[in-house]
């Protein structure tokens, strides 16, 4: 297992120096740099073929250089010169490294050589250990260090040796994921980019995402510790080349990832906790930096009330570039102007599909515990219930937790769906009332489609399908649709007069096959509804597309055809013409009726005896 060390601390304090002393390796890098005497970018150094050391810049104005180096690592070095003690970037790098979840750390004294005496450095120990009581680092060894002298050097290596055998790698999400903190060109190559692999794996020639902007591209190469490699994996330090990529499509705060598992967002829903001497409120509408990943994003917090030194709650943050969030991803929120650290935060929702009102009580109510978090996804979008590997995917995490969620809180997992028993319920009562209203607005209509149940309900094509399955004994299918069991077609007196009116016109029609619209021009509409209570009493035919017959004319047709097959084997159009008394307009679709139920039987131009007038 490869191990990420980080360093932290006020500037001038000596970790640039101190990383030297450890590694061998000098990570001022950049020209301007070595002139300011001071670490302006990510520096990296090996201190053996496993272990990395990230330094960071510890002057304020670079501390988004610092959060980018910090977020990916497994130990901190908080660096304290011994000759100034505790400084404000001191305070803001502990905080830094405690609101990204970093949970093992050393702390060392540097510049040894440098203070008065003894006596002064065990008071600057005991200001360390008042400084970090309430943090992570409150048991890490104090290391005192001098890079002119060799003091400590040697223990600090063996400090680090020591915890990265202790070292516990957090819950591999199940796919690939690193955040790219550094992009450089290299001739024969093109761009290369260098991240930590928070999760996951890859391997040569697999294709990647690049995100924001989704683009795939395939690994030509990839190095780990300076070494070519086949393959890279969860907590190794990479440095991948994408075929067909420019420096422009990769930058620090881009993330690679396994394609389909993270996507862009220019908002997301985040739990804030305040640190505790911080002198910000942060506002509704207040513009802010945050720092996820590798990225920095300007966004506006969108909030209830006010939050305070130590305080915590949900915010929205709208940004004002897309970038990639995971859910229960640590990130850090800075002032707009003067920068300086204001808290830390959790994404609960990276990337909320709501409708503003829905979404202010959706953040209001999303909670941190991911367990309960999931629940209420479930429960929320309970219209669209998705797979497991779905919402494994929605939750960047892999199949096995989302397992031992769904066995902890109870929920059902059919036909490949999960949903809670509540929500089934709610699916029952919520089709029932639609087909109700529906039945009482169209009492003579025998049911309602499934497009238009799945339009009326909002329901996903799957859950909707799986739930009028479960209805059924609930529900009839007729018509090419559904309706209740308990529904049934009762005409009113009125109506019922109408429908005798309507089926004595269609009789008096004889074989001149009305329409609606012929037999009762007051309401065609009205009239076509009881044509087909009529029809469903056997009453009347439709014999084409809205053409009518009556049952007693079609059994006189029947006769006659039989008659007349009696004495001639063959029937002509205009023999049918005379017979029935019609005009080819009506002949020729009274005919296919017969030919569709075998009273006749087409050959070319003449009809023959069909089987049903055997």
């Amino acid at each position: 297992m490869q191990i990420v060390v980080g360093t932290a601390g006020h500037i001038d304090h000596g970790k640039t120096a101190l990383v030297k002393a450890l590694t061998g390796t000098d990570t001022d890098h950049l020209a301007e740099e070595k002139a300011r005497g001071m670490t302006i970018d990510l520096g990296f150094a090996y201190l053996d073929r496993s272990i990395t050391i990230i330094d960071v810049p510890g002057h304020e104005k670079f501390i988004r250089n610092m959060v980018a180096g910090v977020s990916t690592i497994h130990i901190a070095i908080l660096v304290i010169a011994a000759d100034d003690g505790i400084m404000p970037q001191t305070k803001e790098h502990l905080h830094i490294l405690k609101l990204l979840g970093v949970k093992q750390g050393i702390i060392a004294l540097t510049k040894t050589d440098l203070a008065d005496d003894n006596d002064w450095i065990d008071l600057v120990e005991l200001e360390i250990q008042d400084l970090v009581t309430d943090t992570f680092l409150k048991d890490a060894p104090i290391v005192r260090t001098s890079i002119e002298t060799w003091i400590g050097i040697d223990e600090l290596k063996e400090t680090i040796l020591d915890q990265s055998k202790q070292v516990k790698l957090g819950l591999d999400r199940g796919f690939f994921h690193l955040p790219v903190d550094r992009v450089f060109s290299k001739t024969g190559f093109g761009s290369v980019m260098t991240g930590t692999v928070l999760s996951g794996k890859a391997k040569t020639g697999e294709e990647l995402e690049i995100i924001p902007g989704n683009q795939k591209a395939k690994v030509r190469g990839m190095q780990t510790h300076g070494s070519e490699t086949m393959s890279v994996k969860m907590g190794d330090r990479a440095a991948i080349n994408l075929t067909g990529t420019e420096l422009d499509d990769l930058y620090r705060g881009a993330v690679i990832a396994e394609p389909n598992w993270v996507n862009p967002t220019e908002k997301l829903i985040a739990h804030v906790t305040m640190i505790p001497d911080t002198k910000w409120k942060l506002k509704n509408r207040q513009r802010v930096h945050l720092h996820i990943g590798t990225a920095e994003v300007i966004a506006k917090a969108v909030l209830a009330k006010p939050l305070e030194a130590g305080q915590s709650g949900n915010v929205l943050f709208l940004l004002e570039k897309p970038v990639a969030a995971l859910m229960d991803e640590c990130f850090i929120i800075r002032s707009f102007s003067p920068m300086t650290t204001m808290g830390g935060c959790v994404v609960l929702d990276p990337d909320p599909k709501l409708n503003r009102k829905a979404l202010r009580e959706w953040t209001t109510i999303l909670k941190e515990n991911p367990i309960e978090r999931f629940a209420q996804f479930v429960d929320q979008y309970w219209k669209k219930p998705k797979s497991l590997k779905n919402w494994a995917r929605h939750f960047h995490t892999n199949e096995s937790q989302v397992k031992a969620w769904v066995k902890e809180k109870g929920i059902r997992n059919e036909k490949g769906l999960l949903f809670t028993e509540e929500s089934h319920d709610r699916s029952i009562e919520l089709i029932k009332k639609i087909l109700i209203r529906f039945h009482e607005e169209n009492p003579y209509k025998k049911s309602l489609s499934k497009d238009r149940l799945k339009e009326e309900t909002d329901f996903s094509g799957n859950w909707l399908s799986f739930m009028l399955a479960s209805m059924e004994n609930e529900l009839i299918y007729v018509e090419g649709g559904y309706a209740l069991k308990s529904h049934s077609v009762v005409l009113s007196h009125a109506d019922s007069a109408l429908a005798n009116q309507l089926e004595s016109a269609v009789k008096s029609r004889k074989y001149q096959l009305p329409r609606a619209e012929d037999i009762y021009v007051e309401n065609p509409k009205k009239a076509l509804e009881i044509l087909h209570i009529l029809k469903d009493e056997e009453k009347v035919v439709e014999a084409a597309r809205g053409l009518w017959i009556h049952v007693a004319v079609l059994d006189k047709l029947t006769d006659e055809l039989f008659q007349y097959f009696s004495s001639n084997a063959e029937m002509k159009v205009a023999d049918f013409k005379d017979m029935t008394g019609t005009s080819r307009k009506t002949a020729i679709p009274l005919l296919e009726y017969c030919d569709k139920h075998d009273l006749t039987e087409r050959n070319g131009d003449v009809r023959r005896k069909g089987d049903n007038l055997a």
